[in-house]
C-alpha cells in the first residue's frame, strides 16, 4: 500500500482503514484485487498503452477478483508475514554463520497463511522487480534454487520433528512446493506486486484458473453483467486521462517524499 501511495498516486482515502479486520483470507485477497483495480483506474499517467491494453488490464482484474472468491473462506490462521524478509534482514556471526538477529520488520503484519506456505521469492536473492521481463526465463532459473531450498528444508523438519521440536503438520516444505503447481505462488505474488500484476496475470493464472486463452473477447463471458457494462466507459476514461496527461494530486511533496 505504501509503494501504490508512493508510486501509482493511489489516493491514501481509497485505501483500507487502519482498524479494518478481514475475517477470511478470502477476504482479504478479495480486498487486494479491489486494490488492483483501483490502482489502474486512479494512475492516470504510463498506465496503459492503448484501447485493447486498457481492456485486457480491466478484464485481468475482473477475473483475479473472481479467482479471490474461490480461496477457502477459513478464518484462519493468520501468520505475522513480513513482505520485504529476505536473507539481506538476517544478520550472522563468523565463522559458524549463527543467526543473531532479524532485523528491518517495518512491512511486517498479520496475514493469510496462504504468504508464508507459498515457495519464497527471495531464492535469487533479487527483488520481484529486477526478475527478467519474461517470467518463464526467471523460473527456469528459479525452479532448481527452488529444488535446493526444499530439500535442505525437509532435511531441517525431519530433524525437529524427531527430536520433538515440532509437528509433522507444521511442515512448510509441502505447502511450498505445492504453491508451484497449484498456482498459490503467482496469486500471492499478484495480489502483493501491483506493478507487476499483469505480468503474472497473463503468464501464470489465466489459462491455469480458466483454460486455453483463444482470444481476449472470449474472456468477457466470464465478467458480471455490471462488469461488462463498465469496460467501454471505464476504457474511454483512461484513454481521455492517457490524452491529458496531467495528475490528480492527494498529497504534497512533503508527504510523497515521507513515505
Amino acid at each position: 500500500m505504501n509503494e501504490l501511495v508512493r508510486v501509482g498516486n493511489y489516493p491514501p482515502s481509497d485505501l483500507t482503514q487502519i482498524n479494518t479486520n478481514f475475517p477470511t483470507a478470502s477476504k482479504y485477497f478479495q480486498e487486494l484485487a479491489r486494490q488492483h483495480f483501483l490502482h489502474l483506474k486512479h494512475q492516470r499517467n504510463n498506465a496503459i498503452e492503448d484501447e485493447q491494453s486498457c481492456r485486457k488490464m480491466y478484464i485481468a482484474r475482473c477475473l483475479f477478483r473472481n479467482i479471490t472468491r474461490q480461496i477457502p473462506a477459513q478464518s484462519g490462521p493468520f501468520r505475522l508475514y513480513c513482505d520485504d524478509l529476505r536473507p539481506a534482514n538476517v544478520l550472522v556471526s563468523e565463522p559458524d554463520f549463527t543467526v543473531e538477529a532479524v532485523i528491518d520488520w517495518e512491512f511486517a503484519y498479520s496475514a493469510p497463511v496462504e504468504f508464508s506456505q507459498a515457495a519464497p521469492w527471495w531464492l535469487l536473492f533479487e527483488s520481484p522487480e529486477a526478475w527478467e521481463s519474461d517470467l518463464s526465463e526467471f523460473l527456469e532459473r528459479y525452479q532448481p534454487r527452488l529444488e535446493l531450498f526444499l530439500k535442505e528444508m525437509r532435511a531441517c523438519e525431519d530433524s525437529r520433528i524427531q527430536a520433538g521440536a515440532m509437528h509433522e503438520s507444521d511442515r512448510l516444505s509441502g505447502p511450498m512446493a505445492a504453491s508451484m503447481t497449484n498456482g498459490m505462488f503467482w496469486l500471492c505474488l499478484a495480489a502483493r506486486k501491483s506493478f507487476m500484476f499483469d505480468d503474472i496475470y497473463w503468464t501464470f493464472l489465466d489459462e491455469k484458473f480458466f483454460g486455453r486463452l483463444d482470444a481476449l473477447e472470449d474472456r468477457l463471458s466470464l465478467l458480471s453483467d455490471e462488469e461488462r457494462e463498465g469496460i467501454n466507459g471505464f476504457v474511454e476514461e483512461k484513454m481521455r486521462q492517457k490524452s491529458e496527461c496531467t495528475l490528480d494530486e492527494h498529497l504534497t511533496f512533503d508527504d510523497l517524499f515521507a513515505l
